[in-house]
């Protein structure tokens, strides 16, 4: 299928990047999750890590585990409704890198409470590691929103 529409002029094609240019400028003072997101995601984190470390070891376990992927699921839904401008700030480019820290840093988390577990049988480092991961999250996540806010504010 062919677009038969004229191709714009390199003046209008000019002022529609200027437009968007100005929109995403605007919108960066409004990236901003709710108070209760990062540490509400942090919770999700926790008891992902105790419920993934400790699932043979303890019957709460396989419950924590569950909760954590009712947290996951639910979190998006309460957001969507209850913010003005949702902007996923783990794969927009101007947070992007922060995101991927942030990622590998509690993949690493979860690998070194796993294994460090397994070896030596000491509980103390799952709750120890989803202590960390916890504070990770709640720390990282505003630094992501922080960061893309910047972008978008100084977008050219």
């Amino acid at each position: 299928m062919t677009n038969h529409a004229p191709r714009p002029s390199p003046e209008e094609a000019q002022q529609a990047l200027l437009a968007v240019s100005e929109s995403r400028r605007a919108l960066g003072p409004f990236v901003g999750s709710p108070a209760w997101l990062y540490p509400a995601q942090g919770l999700g984190m926790a008891l992902f890590i105790l419920g993934l470390v400790l699932f043979g070891t303890y019957p709460w376990a396989p419950v924590a585990l569950g909760a954590s992927v009712i947290v996951f699921c639910v979190l998006p839904l309460l957001q969507s409704t209850r913010t003005r401008v949702l902007v996923d700030v783990y794969t927009h480019r101007g947070s992007r890198t922060l995101g991927l820290l942030y990622l590998g840093a509690f993949t690493a988390i979860v690998a070194a409470a796993l294994v460090l577990h397994a070896l030596s049988g000491i509980d103390v480092i799952a709750y120890a590691a989803a202590v960390l991961a916890f504070v990770l999250t709640v720390i990282a996540g505003p630094a992501m929103e922080a960061k893309l806010a910047h972008w978008m504010e100084t977008a050219r």
